[in-house]
């Protein structure tokens, strides 16, 4: 049997985890989960009958609820067995209490060692400023567990943000290496459905993160934007997506005119915007599209969503090259689908 005296981080399949977190990018739940699986597989590699045997130690890295779902054994934590013999016992009686007790012992002693270690792993893997808030003022973490920190982590940290699931998504349309095997692109797409699944609704959070961009990408909502980005995580739904807008929208409808604040706040965000020559009758968008110069007519130009308005006769929303996040392919200079209104020049060659 495996002692503490005889165990070290090498008998650890993970040496050493990989970052968590750093100074200046905290934790996320991709992260976070990375970090649980290695401590699971570390946990877990280390022999022990309590709790079934066959998940050794991994009890200390899931909560007795989550245990309770890979193992119909609970987990019993070992403590230290007592030191003295029963008063009157025989030399036979004490000789075999001698050896349950070292028995106990060594599984107990083997207890605290794994426990200690796996915090330690996970201590070294993110900077204390995550976690002091469960730090001991006097014994810091002497009386932290490594399980204590990662119900820290996920509590405070582990939602899936919005970036991350379109980022997971976007991943799925990865180019395939030919060089490598056709289950590479397997690979990343099992990967990113996992990711996706462990949403609460991936499907309705893919598409409030896309409409989010789209919206945010028009320049025309920004106060509204900025008040949807400090509602609770909880409120992102998409039901309180399409009424949060609609409302802002409605509302720039009937502000947003030429002569309006509302449009004085667009051309103040967006100098390079100039109103259309003549009575306009377009809407808000399309007066956006105005060019500045007035010796190119709208004729000349071309419309991308990603980039707005240009004179490159080949730069069209269908076949841009460096297309932004939620970029519509269809979108044009009488239909934007909330695409730039910004004018694109070519940048000038170095004198």
């Amino acid at each position: 049997m495996l002692t503490s005296a005889h165990f070290k981080l090498s008998d650890f399949p993970h040496k050493v985890l990989d970052p968590i977190a750093t100074t200046t990018v905290p934790p996320t739940y991709a992260t976070i989960k990375l970090a649980q699986r290695q401590l699971m597989t570390n946990a877990a590699a280390i022999p022990m009958l309590n709790g079934g045997g066959a998940h050794g130690h991994m009890a200390l890295t899931l909560t007795p609820c989550a245990y309770a779902d890979i193992s119909d054994v609970p987990f019993v934590i070992p403590v230290a067995p007592p030191a003295n013999p029963p008063i009157g016992a025989t030399p036979a009686k004490i000789t075999e209490n001698n050896r349950i007790h070292q028995r106990n012992a060594n599984i107990f002693n083997l207890y605290v060692a794994v426990k200690n270690a796996l915090r330690q792993q996970l201590l070294d893997a993110i900077p204390r400023i995550y976690v002091r808030a469960v730090a001991h003022p006097f014994f810091e973490f002497s009386n932290v567990s490594c399980l204590d920190l990662l119900q820290h982590l996920w509590t405070k940290y582990g939602t899936i943000k919005p970036a991350e699931l379109q980022k997971k998504f976007q991943s799925m349309y990865t180019p395939w290496n030919t060089t490598e095997p056709i289950e590479s692109v397997f690979l990343q797409l099992d990967k990113a459905i996992a990711f996706l699944t462990d949403s609460l609704d991936p499907i309705s959070e893919a598409a409030v993160c896309a409409g989010y961009k789209v919206i945010a990408h028009s320049g025309f909502l920004p106060q509204d934007c900025k008040d949807w980005r400090k509602l609770p995580r909880t409120s992102h739904t998409l039901a309180n997506f399409q009424t949060h807008f609609t409302l802002a929208d409605e509302d720039r409808r009937l502000t947003a005119t030429t002569g309006s604040l509302g449009y004085a706040k667009v051309l103040a965000a967006n100098p390079s915007l100039a109103p259309m020559p003549g009575p306009g009758t377009l809407s808000l968008p399309f007066l956006a599209l105005s060019v500045s110069n007035s010796s190119v007519s709208s004729a000349d130009m071309t419309y991308c969503w990603t980039h707005g308005t240009s004179k490159n006769r080949r730069h069209t929303s269908a076949t841009c090259k460096t297309k932004a996040p939620g970029h519509c392919d269809n979108a044009t200079a009488t239909n934007t689908l909330g695409g730039s209104t910004k004018v694109w020049t070519a940048p000038k060659p170095p004198e």
